[in-house]
């Protein structure tokens, strides 16, 4: 017994020193970072300047406050919260912002919905699931080529860098991509600790599994201290401020559907125990000028995270944290369930899975996958593709010309990856259903198709329940899963003519066009709409009404279904901290 004390316990001193070793060798690298952290904010800034035009919560189209924050204003404002608590902490300031300024680049048109609709387009053709985050690390790495284009600007600004400075500084850039691929606080996690451990190769395969397996990009935790803190403060930056759009833009509605622009007895309740008082409340109203209040929330969850954080152990206080899910949930049920409508829900979505198509179309009539792996660099896109100049495709077309070799093949890898892990996952549920003689339910939500997802599912279903009749299910194992699992890629690989398999060229020309769609803004996707006839001139105009022109608003609103799920999600967490 002795014996085995002293083996665990030498085993937990092993550990304590690994994880300290990872935790000096990643302090190491962002102390060199913070020297060069003006030259990544120059180049990152060059592919960050789409977000003005990117809706936050309120949908840039029914807009009608000027002030209404957008994704850039949110940005700048998490640049500011996250500046003042890592120097608060003393950790590395101008790199801590440089992730705070630019967590958000890349985030879809139309907010989170936007990405939603483009995850559950590429399920329905087993083709994984997708975030902004991952798309934002994943273009910059392979499409933009950034780690270069900032030790060149590192170079020009510092001409008597060693080339040994410039090796250790490359090495260390992953580092800023992995905050922002790991900057999804949606989940309400207690704290942060970083993952000390992870290693560069560690974040490559991340974002591919941030691409394959749902709800993967909730659980990957920052390689360190300041992208901890900056996924806390994304919470602490969004959160007074969805509050405050949702007065301005009209959300917030009582029982009768009149418009409540003022802080109600809900908000005075939940705010009242940050320590804002009923006089600034009532100022705050009066004047209809909410920034001493956001101000104030702010500065009071800064300092209570300065005071309960170390530089390893990111937090805030029990109470704050339980005032804090509070606020998010009271958020969440008077303005951000009311933001997305009925009409919104039935256009988008058959209109994104439209274009995708589309831009599926160009590749393979083209035969553009050859092209754009490298295999035949002789031929020349553009001119192949010159009668698509002038027509609504063109800027589809300059993205596709901008493809890589090192981008064709990350994005190869994304849906060889996604379709293995599709499979797997549809195969367990299938023979799980069988094996507990479960009724499979169609997946089905208003303006999105899941056709082919029940088809598949159904069909391995009838596979199973065959080997059940048959007596072949009894001992099934990991190996059986693994040899049905590559069958069903094997058939994939040669389906030529199976509209709800597809193959991998097919798989490949859909991934490209998605990616592609999910770097337009508001103002880029809503005019690819028009110019492409999918929204008429009396579709246009009803879908950028105003929230505050619509009487009866309770009535057209839509909530989407993972919505539904966070909320509730995030309220079992604010009920269970009250329990401790």
């Amino acid at each position: 017994m002795d014996n085995k004390r002293i083996i665990k316990s030498l085993r937990n001193k092993k550990q304590k020193l690994i994880d300290e070793k990872g935790f000096l060798s990643k302090r190491i690298g962002m102390k060199r970072l913070e020297k060069y952290a003006n030259e990544m904010d120059m180049v990152l800034t060059r592919y960050n300047k789409k977000s003005c035009n990117t809706t936050m919560m309120i949908k840039g189209y029914r807009k009608s406050e000027q002030e209404s924050t957008n994704r850039k204003t949110h940005q700048e404002e998490l640049e500011l919260i996250v500046g003042q608590m890592s120097k608060g902490l003393g950790l590395y300031e101008r790199i801590s912002k440089t992730m705070g300024k630019h967590h958000d680049i890349r985030h879809t048109f139309e907010g989170h919905s936007g990405e939603w609709w483009i995850s559950n387009i590429l399920e329905d053709y087993g083709l994984g699931y997708f975030g902004h985050p991952t798309l934002g690390a994943s273009d910059l790495i392979y499409t933009h080529k950034v780690y270069d284009e900032i030790v060149e600007k590192i170079k020009v600004h510092n001409p008597q860098i060693t080339q040994n400075e410039i090796r250790r500084v490359r090495k260390s850039l992953w580092l800023i991509m992995d905050a922002i691929n790991a900057h999804n606080g949606e989940k309400p996690d207690k704290e942060f600790v970083p993952d000390s451990k992870k290693s560069e190769q560690d974040f490559s395969e991340e974002m591919i599994k941030c691409y394959s397996i749902s709800g993967y990009d909730r659980k990957i935790i920052p390689a360190t201290s300041e992208a901890c803190l900056m996924r806390l403060a994304d919470k602490i930056a969004y959160t007074p401020l969805d509050m405050v759009d949702g007065i301005r833009e009209g959300l917030v509605r009582d029982e009768d559907g009149k418009i409540i622009d003022y802080l109600d007895d809900d908000y005075k309740a939940i705010l009242k125990k940050f320590g804002i008082t009923d006089k600034e409340i009532e100022e705050a109203n009066i004047k209809k000028k909410y920034d001493t209040i956001t101000e104030k929330l702010k500065s009071i969850l800064i300092n209570d995270v300065i005071q309960n954080s170390t530089k390893k152990r990111i937090r805030m206080s029990k109470d704050k944290m339980q005032f804090m899910g509070e606020l998010l949930n009271l958020n969440n049920k008077k303005a951000v369930d009311n933001v997305i409508l009925i009409e919104d829900q039935e256009t988008y979505p058959p209109a994104i899975r439209t274009l995708i198509n589309q831009f599926k179309g160009i590749i393979l009539e083209n035969d553009l996958l050859p092209v754009l792996s490298g295999a035949n660099q002789n031929l020349d896109i553009n001119e192949q593709l010159h009668k698509y100049k002038g027509t609504p495709y063109q800027s589809f077309i300059t993205y596709i010309c901008n493809m890589n070799e090192d981008d064709f093949n990350f994005t190869q890898s994304i849906v060889e990856n996604a379709t293995r892990e599709t499979v797997r996952e549809e195969l367990v549920t299938a023979r799980t259903n069988i094996e507990q003689g479960i009724k499979y339910k169609d997946k089905e939500e208003l303006g999105l198709d899941y056709s082919n997802k029940n088809y598949r599912i159904k069909g391995y279903m009838a596979y199973y329940r065959k080997k059940l009749e048959s007596g072949e299910l009894i001992g099934y194992d990991e190996t059986d899963l693994n040899e049905e699992t590559n069958k069903v890629i094997n058939y994939i690989k040669g389906a030529n003519n199976n509209s709800r398999f597809l193959n991998m060229q097919e798989r490949m020309a859909l991934i490209i066009g998605a990616r592609y769609i999910a770097t337009l803004n508001d103002i880029e996707f809503m005019q690819l709409l028009q110019d492409t006839g999918i929204i008429s001139k009396e579709k246009y105009k009803s879908l950028t009404r105003k929230y505050k022109d619509i009487a009866n608003l309770k009535d057209e609103v839509y909530v989407q279904s993972n919505w539904k799920d966070i909320t509730k999600m995030q309220q079992r967490a604010v009920d269970n901290q009250k329990d401790k």
